[in-house]
C-alpha cells in the first residue's frame, strides 16, 4: 500500500519518517511536523511474515532474515533522503524472541544506513495508544487493541494518560502455524485457537477490569482486516460486534481450506492469516467482555512520529518524564543527584573527545544514570546498586528501548565495587567500550561527591587518553576528604580491569 510521494526536499527540517518491523509486515511512513502536529505524506507496506520463520527455538530462519532484509534494501530509496535524526526504525515481537535477532541486525546494516531499535512489548503498546490517542480524540476512556503477527497488545488510557498496558504473546502469525499450519479450517480448530487465546488473554483480566472503559478501539492490519470484510456492503463503516465476528467465522469454516477462502472484503495478503485473527479477534472480546469495537486506521508506526516530535523537546519529552516519575515513586533526593550529575557532565564534557563518546546517547545515558543511581536506596541501603539494577532491569521505562534500558541497569549496577563484564550482554546500537568509558564517569562522579558537600565553586580538572584518565584534584580539598582520597586509591585498581590507568595530580 502506498500513497503519493512527495517531492522532497533535503533542506527541510520538519520531516520526520517511522519504520515498523513487525512480525507480519514491514510499515514505512514519512510526515512532516506543522505547528506541533502531524501530517502523514507518504505510506508503504511490505508483507514479511518474519514470525513465520521462527522456530519453536526462537530462531529465525535464514529464509525469514532474506525476506526482511530485502525489504530493507527495497526501502533505500524512500528513505535516501532523510538523516538519522528524523527517521526512526523500531523492531517487535520476532526480533524481541529471536535468540539470533543479532544475525538480522548485521545483514540488515549491509544494505539498510539506519539503526534499528528492538522494543518491549510494554514500549510497542505505549507507542500504539499514543498514535491512536494523538490522531483520534475522545474524552471517553479507552480500550485499544493491536493484533500483530506475534503479539497482540491491549492498553487502557484516558487522553494521553495510559492507565494500564499489556503486550501477549498471540499473534495472527504465530497462531497460523501454531493452529491452522495444515491449511484446513474446521470448528475443532477455531475452538482450540479461541482456547489458546483465553488462556493468553486470563493473565491480564483482573488487572484490566480494575480499570472500566467506555469504548474499544482496533488498530493495525488484523482488527482493520476484519472491519473491512464485515463492514465491505456499509456506506458508513460501523462497530463490529462479536455476533457479527462469529458470522465471519462460520463463513471461513464454510470455505473448508485457507486457500479457497473468498470473502468480499478481505485483502488477498490477508487471507493466510484471517482464522487465527478471528480466533483471537473472538478469544479478546469474550474473556474481556467486550460488546463491539471502532477501528483506528493509525498505529505503532504513527506513534513512533510522535514520538520523534516529543523528544524534540529534551527537557519535556518521555525519557525525561519517566526519569522524573521514577525519582518521585523511589524518594530519591534529587538535590544530590543533580550534584552528582553536573559533576558527570563536566567530566564527559572534558573526555567525550579523546573517549570518542560524542553520540548524544551516550550523553543522554550517562544523565540518566545519574538522575537514577541512588534508586535502590528505596528498598534496601546495603547493596542498593544491585537493587537499582534489578528495577531499571524490569521495570517500564517508556521512552527506552531495549538496548539503552540494559545499559541504564549496567551502568547503575556498575557505579560502585566489581564491575560486571559487560560482554555478557547482547550490543548491537552501543559500543560496550564506550559504556565502559560511561561508566568510569559514574563511578569517579559518584565518589568525588558522595559526601553530599562538594564545593560547588570548585571546577574538577581532567584530560583523558585511550589508556589513561587524569584527575587534577586540588591538594587541600584531597586533606579535608580524607575518605575520598583513599577511595581513589582503591578505585584505581577497578578501573585498570577496564584498561584504564587512573593517575592522581594535585
Amino acid at each position: 500500500m502506498t500513497t503519493t510521494e512527495p517531492t522532497l526536499n533535503n533542506t527541510a527540517d520538519n520531516y520526520l519518517a517511522a519504520l515498523d518491523i513487525g512480525s507480519n509486515s514491514f510499515h514505512f511512513v514519512l510526515a512532516r511536523s506543522i505547528d506541533n502536529h502531524i501530517q502523514i505524506l507518504h505510506t508503504e507496506k511490505y508483507q514479511a511474515r518474519l514470525a513465520d520463520g521462527l522456530s519453536k527455538d526462537k530462531t529465525l530462519s535464514l529464509e525469514a532474515i532474506e525476506r526482511g532484509v530485502n525489504i530493507l534494501a527495497n526501502l533505500a530509496s524512500a528513505t535516501e533522503h532523510l538523516t538519522k535524526d528524523n527517521f526512526r526504525a523500531v523492531a517487535t515481537f520476532t526480533l524481541r524472541e529471536a535468540t539470533n535477532s543479532q544475525q538480522f541486525l548485521k545483514e540488515a546494516a549491509k544494505v539498510f544506513p539506519f539503526d534499528i531499535e528492538i522494543i518491549s512489548g510494554h514500549e510497542e503498546a505505549r507507542l500504539i495508544y499514543q498514535a491512536v490517542s494523538n490522531f483520534t480524540h475522545s474524552k471517553n476512556t479507552r480500550l485499544v487493541i493491536d493484533i500483530g503477527g506475534g503479539s497482540t497488545e491491549c492498553i487502557i488510557g484516558k487522553d494521553n494518560e495510559v492507565s494500564v498496558l499489556a503486550s501477549l504473546n498471540m499473534g495472527c502469525v504465530s497462531f497460523t502455524k501454531q493452529y491452522f499450519h495444515d491449511g484446513f479450517i474446521t470448528d475443532v480448530t477455531f475452538k482450540k485457537a479461541i482456547k489458546g487465546a483465553k488462556r493468553e488473554i486470563d493473565s491480564i483480566v483482573k488487572r484490566f477490569k480494575k480499570h472500566p472503559w467506555q469504548e474499544v478501539v482496533g488498530t493495525s492490519g488484523t482488527l482493520k482486516a476484519i472491519y473491512k470484510a464485515i463492514n465491505h456492503n456499509e456506506n458508513i463503516p460501523q462497530p463490529v460486534t462479536l455476533k457479527q465476528i462469529n458470522e465471519l467465522k462460520k463463513e471461513l469454516i464454510q470455505c473448508n481450506t485457507i486457500k479457497s477462502i473468498d470473502i468480499k472484503g478481505l485483502k488477498d495478503n490477508r487471507i493466510p492469516v484471517i482464522c487465527a485473527g478471528v480466533a483471537i479477534a473472538i478469544a479478546l472480546m469474550e474473556t474481556l467482555e467486550i460488546k463491539e469495537f471502532s477501528h483506528c486506521e493509525y498505529a505503532l508506526r504513527e506513534g513512533v512520529l510522535f514520538e520523534q516530535l516529543d523528544n524534540s523537546n529534551e527537557t519535556a519529552n518521555t525519557r525525561n518524564r519517566t526519569i522524573n516519575s521514577l525519582m518521585k515513586r523511589f524518594n530519591i533526593d534529587e538535590s544530590y543527584t543533580d550534584t552528582a550529575k553536573e559533576q558527570a557532565l563536566n567530566i564527559f564534557d572534558q573526555v567525550k573527545a579523546p573517549w570518542n563518546i560524542n553520540k548524544n546517547v551516550y550523553k543522554e545515558l550517562l544523565r540518566a544514570t545519574m538522575r537514577l543511581h541512588e534508586i535502590g536506596l528505596d528498598i534496601n541501603p546495603s547493596g542498593y546498586h544491585k537493587h537499582g539494577a534489578y528495577i531499571l532491569a524490569h521495570a517500564d521505562l517508556p521512552g527506552f528501548n531495549q538496548e539503552q534500558q540494559q545499559a541504564l541497569a549496567w551502568l547503575v549496577d556498575g557505579q560502585r565495587k566489581k564491575i560486571n563484564d559487560i560482554s555478557n550482554f547482547q550490543w548491537y546500537l552501543l559500543d560496550p567500550k564506550k559504556l565502559e568509558k560511561l561508566c568510569i564517569i559514574v563511578r569517579l562522579s559518584i565518589l568525588l561527591t558522595q559526601q553530599r558537600h562538594i564545593n560547588e565553586s570548585y571546577t574538577l580538572l581532567v584530560e583523558a587518553s585511550e589508556y589513561t584518565l587524569t584527575l587534577f584534584l586540588d591538594n587541600e580539598w584531597l586533606v579535608e576528604h580524607p575518605i575520598v582520597d583513599t577511595e581513589l586509591f582503591y578505585e584505581a585498581e577497578y578501573l585498570r580491569g577496564l584498561g584504564i590507568e587512573l593517575i592522581i595530580k594535585s
